[in-house]
């Protein structure tokens, strides 16, 4: 087994850990939010995991196939919303001290957050908007029209 196969399995040990703490998080949401295109880093995964089956033999080529595939379903999977703890997007939590001033746009139906020194916003269906804005209204949010 080589140095660089090594490298990649710790790599996807990471990531399958890190997978594992986004999806704690989802089960955290209380509303749920689908941002737009879900399936794109799916796709991502899924097209590293053909590009590597014809790239690489062995059973390397078999072990790391099979961790991209569960990676795409796994991230595929991720849910996105409003939970006690802070805002949840694709799995990574935002508490709601770190959140900065929560602003609900009526308008846009988005909410505009901080997240790690850029503005984030989550958009949300028109028909959420209620529920969305009684959830922000016990977190004592700024709401703009």
């Amino acid at each position: 087994m080589s140095f660089d196969d090594i490298l990649f399995y710790v790599l996807d040990a990471v990531i399958f850990v890190m997978l594992l703490q986004w999806m704690q998080n989802g089960k955290k949401v209380k509303i749920l939010i689908r941002p737009g295109m879900q399936w794109l880093i799916p796709a991502i995964f899924v097209a590293v995991a053909v590009f590597g089956w014809f790239r690489y033999d062995g059973l390397f080529k078999y072990i790391q196939t099979a961790a991209l595939l569960v990676f795409a379903v796994m991230y595929y999977f991720m849910k996105s919303g409003l939970s006690d703890e802070g805002i949840v997007l694709n799995g990574a939590l935002t508490p709601w001290d770190a959140a900065g001033n929560v602003t609900l746009s009526k308008k846009d139906h988005s909410i505009t957050y901080r997240s790690k020194r850029r503005d984030i916003a989550l958009y949300f269906a028109p028909e959420q908007m209620e529920e969305v804005r009684k959830f922000l209204a016990d977190k004592a949010v700024k709401k703009n029209a």
